[in-house]
């Protein structure tokens, strides 16, 4: 049953997203099948901006040398090895070649057996940023272009979401943790 007040809850959700500066992402493994941000898929240029996408469609755009990374480090925590997903990798673009993204998520369903039925997650274009190389060789921003970013609300504040503080829904709390790691991303060394 829809209320007023989760519909109004959910037109503030999606005026979020669509504002936002990050993609969010909502994986079926099972189907292998993912939503994007609309904002996000737009920003790379990709068709069918509103439809989801086969997991596929985005594999083929993550760089050769990127791919294997990636999909071990997702295969990692959807197996339940590692609490949470993160990558930074190349993926082409439509028109504009590769562009660097972080991606972070977490799985927040699993079936009775454990296996993963649903993962969500934010992914922020890096393409730009000054890059140093650290210790291990792999590019990090330069920590002197390190911009500090004032403390944001709490995602369930911004989506106007009231309850009790001590049963928070998972979904948010997990979207939000998601966001705190973004907007950390640049002070973070790898």
């Amino acid at each position: 049953m829809t209320t007023p007040d989760r519909i109004a809850q959910l037109q503030r959700w999606r005026l979020a997203i669509e504002r936002a500066s990050f993609g969010v992402w909502d994986l079926d493994p099972g189907r292998e099948m993912v939503h994007y941000s609309p904002q996000w898929k737009a920003r790379f240029g990709f068709p069918r901006i509103h439809e989801p996408d086969s997991t596929g469609f985005w594999r083929c755009r993550v760089h050769p040398d990127d791919l294997e990374p990636m999909q071990g480090s997702l295969r990692s925590h959807l197996d339940g090895y590692v609490s949470s997903y993160e990558m930074r990798f190349r993926l082409r673009s439509n028109g504009s070649g590769y562009r660097t993204v972080l991606s972070r998520g977490r799985v927040v369903e699993r079936d009775a057996s454990g296996t993963a039925t649903r993962m969500v997650g934010t992914m922020v274009d890096l393409t730009g940023r000054p890059v140093t190389v650290s210790l291990h060789g792999l590019a990090s921003e330069d920590p002197e272009q390190a911009i500090e970013r004032p403390s944001r609300l709490p995602l369930h504040a911004v989506l106007g979401v009231t309850g009790a503080p001590h049963e928070p829904h998972p979904l948010i709390e997990s979207i939000s943790d998601l966001l705190d790691l973004a907007l950390s991303e640049g002070s973070a060394t790898p």
